[in-house]
């Protein structure tokens, strides 16, 4: 099949660059902390007039089958977040990597990325006390260096984890990244303790980690019997090792299946106590308790970073301490107003913004978005599966319509590299379509001149003049396609269609 199409600049009417504020390159996926900083911290960037864009790298600590974060799903739905195609040229004000372990490995090279700042936003240490390591701080440098074109500046989220950056030869910012919260949004009307006996709330993710690693120091700061309430957000996954049997008093959500404000608010004492094993980086959920007037009840490890935002305590002095600030609704409310105070202070949207400000200055005006170049790092492609999206022998508008729906999942998807293999010539299909499909000089493929879509055509079976006969032809072609772009899987528009079977024999 001859088909004659003009084969100039793709998109010469669009920005040859897409221009944000904020970029950042992490993993949309991760289930707790990091997404939930993440929502936070574009929230306070879009309310103050900035634009912020993410690029989606895969992260060496989170299983391939989960899907974006609920709270990044609907910044991107309502376009407050723009997702950045691995293949679109950025322009930014700065570029922030926001977790070390989404660049342990090689990005292959340059990312299309030019930014005035780099930082790497480090909420995670290096490696835990029992010497689980997550990421070598030299070797993150490097592949950041190496993508950005810039070596970032190192800025932890807490003392903590500066100390375990220091002596490693990372550039260190002078001051920490903390996470911010919207003060406004999560405040929570309080008058005193919640009823007669005290309620302690612990709120986390699942994970032995994440409890003391005795009975005697867990019974002591979330107790068994009468003394108080105690309610826990997040399951007990890993309990089973200290503790054997949850204890019938507890009363156990697990993790997602209240929302943490409305939890928050049914808690008088947030109490928060670790495996001496884990490195708490920082401790999202101290602000967020604090930020509902919880009254936070922690190990005196964390004053460094929370100040007088809180209330310290060893394991066994945990209950005299809740039963005394219970027993004196004046206090409760000094030190709930006190920990409000201190988010409002340190740790709110105002915090971030003034941030922001010092890095890039006052927002810039919107611009538009530019057209993908379609030529992808060997880390970012790595990272995405490819999908061969099979419309043989259907209707130039099927085909279109294909593409649209192709294009709409793979914008709001984790990450995927879709090539459509269709009959129809494109000029046919492209008058359905709001762009043109171009012919890439020397690639014998076309390209969406707006989506950056790759199409690969087959001769319809009527007008193939090849030796072979069209049903091998076609396996030869898919055969070759799947190499050539090395595609992982293959769906078919059209099952019941009588040439599907070729294409899946093909795959086999």
């Amino acid at each position: 099949m001859e088909t004659t199409i003009s084969t100039e600049a793709v998109g010469a009417d669009r920005p040859t660059r897409t221009w944000v504020d904020i970029l950042y390159l992490t993993d949309l996926r991760f289930p707790g902390g990091s997404s939930s900083s993440l929502v936070e911290e574009t929230w306070a960037a879009v309310g103050a007039g900035y634009r912020v864009g993410v690029l989606q790298c895969r992260s060496s600590s989170i299983r391939l089958d989960r899907t974006f974060h609920p709270g990044i799903r609907e910044l991107l739905d309502d376009g407050s977040l723009l997702l950045i195609g691995p293949d679109e040229p950025v322009d930014c004000g700065v570029a922030i990597v926001k977790h070390p372990t989404v660049m342990t490995e090689s990005m292959g090279g340059r990312l299309p990325i030019r930014s005035g700042r780099q930082v790497a936003f480090i909420g995670q240490v290096p490696a835990d006390l029992d010497g689980t390591t997550y990421y070598k701080p030299s070797t993150v440098h490097e592949n950041i260096t190496e993508a950005l074109g810039s070596a970032p500046v190192w800025w932890p989220v807490s003392p903590t984890v500066r100390r375990h950056l220091e002596g490693s030869g990372v550039p260190l910012a002078e001051g920490d990244w903390v996470e911010v919260i919207d003060a406004k949004g999560w405040l929570v009307d309080r008058t005193g303790p919640i009823g007669d006996r005290p309620v302690i709330g612990r709120h986390g993710r699942p994970s032995s980690l994440k409890w003391p690693d005795n009975a005697d120091d867990l019974l002591a700061v979330y107790p068994n019997d009468d003394r108080a309430v105690v309610r826990v957000l997040g399951g007990t996954e890993g309990l089973d090792v200290v503790l054997g049997d949850v204890p019938s008093t507890w009363e156990v959500l697990e993790f997602g299946e209240l929302d943490p404000r409305e939890f928050l608010g049914g808690v008088d004492f947030f109490v928060y106590f670790h495996h001496p094993d884990l490195v708490e980086a920082f401790g999202r959920t101290v602000i967020e308790a604090l930020a509902t007037g919880c009254v936070v009840v922690l190990p005196p490890h964390f004053r460094e970073l929370f100040g007088d935002a809180c209330t310290y305590s060893a394991p066994e002095g945990v209950a005299d301490l809740v039963a005394s600030i219970h027993a004196d609704p004046a206090e409760f409310l000094a030190l709930s107003q006190k920990g409000v105070a201190a988010v409002k202070r340190e740790f709110s949207h105002e915090t971030h913004v003034e941030r922001l400000r010092s890095l890039v200055g006052d927002p810039s005006p919107a611009g538009g978005r530019a057209v993908p170049t379609g030529r992808f790092q060997d880390g970012l492609w790595d990272q995405r599966p490819r999908v061969l999206v099979s419309c043989l022998g259907l209707a130039p508008a099927v085909v279109a319509t294909t593409i649209q729906q192709v294009v709409g999942h793979r914008d709001l998807a984790t990450g995927f590299n879709p090539v459509v293999l269709t009959t129809a010539a494109p000029p046919e299909v492209s008058v359905y379509l709001d762009e043109d499909l171009l012919l890439e000089p020397g690639r014998h493929v076309f390209r969406g001149s707006v989506s950056g879509i790759i199409v690969e055509v087959i001769e319809q079976r009527g007008s193939y003049r090849g030796d072979l006969d069209w049903e091998n032809h076609v396996l030869e072609k898919v055969a070759s396609v799947r190499r050539t772009h090395r595609i992982t899987s293959v769906a078919v528009v059209d099952l019941g269609h009588p040439d599907a079977w070729l294409v899946l024999q093909a795959s086999t």
